[in-house]
């Protein structure tokens, strides 16, 4: 995609790369992580730098992004081409981030807008128009504010507090915190003191500088990964598990096998993407755990063995973790989740048939969205009225009351733990056998 009339320097890679970006998100429909799964495709040059201040540039963007276009509509036709109009939006971004000279921002406008088989026919329209742009914004200093879409915040308003909207508001301009998981619960005092990490009330740990996480502490020698304080949730809600067999689907990158493995459980990872079974592989190497690895479509996968716990954490529209995943804001989520609900639905149909008759299906997703949670419990209880939703009991677990639904699974939202940076919103559900709800102990 590049090679017209300018090289690709180092100075332009982060940029070209922010624009592939927005292209990809408002005119692709696509997520940031598929673009950046892809980006070998635009350029095989990019640097961790590059990609770094490529994301900071246009996340700023999709949190401001009425204001950004409120910089350039005075200066534009509103038929404008995207590529075009994507061009000033990171002028705008660069003009915020006060890191560069006026000029250089500009010029990096002119050499990018000759870079696009569609931009380049308006360069000389781009400078004028990004001479304004830079111009206008110091002498006005305008105060950027976050915002989410409207059309995800009236979806959001269905099932939120107006209160809960405006924090998340709040948070998706704040650095988002990294929370990591012990190997062993027993080390926790000294990987507190050593990491300076804050102790979360479930026991995930969370530190405070997230700079150079390879280079801490007990990362090469396996004594933690990193993992958010929702996605470990679910598994501490089976309890003990020691000894049991368990299938963990769509498993990798495998933090919650990893939970699982060292909670004493036998543990089989399914998932049919290479890439991240060789980055589960890794992981369990660096943490010096086994498991046995079962590269398969879900819909294909067939097996006669029966298991005492499926674990189902499930494709999903990832709206839980708007917090770090800014682009998410401009994603229309019913168009999103269509297929991912068939997925959904498919795998509670199938993790019936493969767990034993005294065993266990959790089920968990990192959305918002009821349709992806709450609405797939009840249509597969629907279903299979054999099966029943085991209420979670919250002393049990450290729990505040708030951080579950009215059926008693777990429903986190993003502004739990506001004053500490949030969580994700995420949603787990623990199923079983209506014939086993007075045999099992209370959770």
């Amino acid at each position: 995609m590049v090679g017209f009339s300018v090289q690709l320097d180092d100075s332009l890679k982060a940029r070209y790369l922010c624009l592939q970006i927005l292209l990809g998100v408002f005119k692709g429909g696509r997520s940031v992580a598929q673009i950046l799964e892809k980006k070998s495709v635009y350029a095989p040059l990019y640097r961790d730098c590059d990609v770094a201040k490529a994301k900071r540039l246009s996340d700023f963007i999709f949190v401001h992004l009425r204001q950004v276009d409120d910089c350039i509509e005075p200066h534009i036709s509103k038929n404008i081409k995207l590529e075009v109009r994507n061009i000033f939006r990171l002028v705008v971004a660069e003009s915020a981030d006060k890191s560069l000279p006026d000029y250089a921002i500009v010029n990096s406008a002119v050499k990018l807008a000759k870079l696009n088989k569609v931009s380049r026919y308006f360069t000389g329209f781009i400078n004028a128009v990004s001479r304004k742009i830079v111009s206008n914004l110091k002498n006005n200093n305008l105060d950027f504010k976050p915002e989410l879409e409207k059309t995800l915040k009236v979806y959001l308003r269905k099932y939120y507090a107006e209160e809960m909207i405006k924090k998340l508001e709040k948070l998706i301009i704040r650095s988002v915190p990294v929370d990591i998981t012990l190997k062993d619960a027993k080390d926790r005092s000294f990987f507190i003191k050593e990491l300076g990490a804050v102790e979360l009330p479930t026991g995930t740990l969370r530190l405070k500088n997230k700079k150079g996480l390879a280079a801490l502490e007990g990362f090469k020698t396996g004594k933690w990964w990193v993992q958010g304080i929702s996605s470990a949730m679910p598994v501490k809600l089976l309890g003990n598990i020691y000894g049991l067999e368990v299938l963990d689907l769509f498993s990798a990158p495998g933090g919650k096998a990893m939970q699982l493995i060292s909670a004493g459980a036998i543990v089989s990872c399914l998932d049919v993407s290479s890439k991240r079974l060789e980055l589960l592989k890794q992981n369990l190497v660096r943490m010096e755990m086994k498991a046995e690895i079962i590269r398969a479509d879900i819909e294909k996968f067939r097996t006669n063995k029966k298991y005492d716990i499926i674990l189902i954490d499930a494709p999903c529209s990832a709206s839980g973790t708007i917090r770090k995943n800014k682009d998410l804001i401009h994603l229309n989520p019913m168009e999103r989740i269509y297929n991912l609900k068939k997925i959904q639905g498919y795998a509670l149909e199938a993790a019936k048939s493969w767990v034993k008759d005294s065993g266990r299906i959790l089920y968990s997703t990192c959305s918002l969205f009821p349709e992806e949670g709450e609405e797939q419990i009840k249509n597969f209880l629907n279903k299979n009225k054999d099966w029943m939703q085991k209420v979670i009991c919250a002393d049990n677990f450290d729990l505040d009351e708030d951080w579950l639904d009215k059926n008693g699974a777990l429903r986190l939202r993003p502004d739990h733990l506001f004053d500490l940076g949030g969580i994700d919103g995420f949603y787990a559900s623990l199923l079983i056998k209506k014939q086993l709800s007075q045999e099992m102990p209370e959770f």
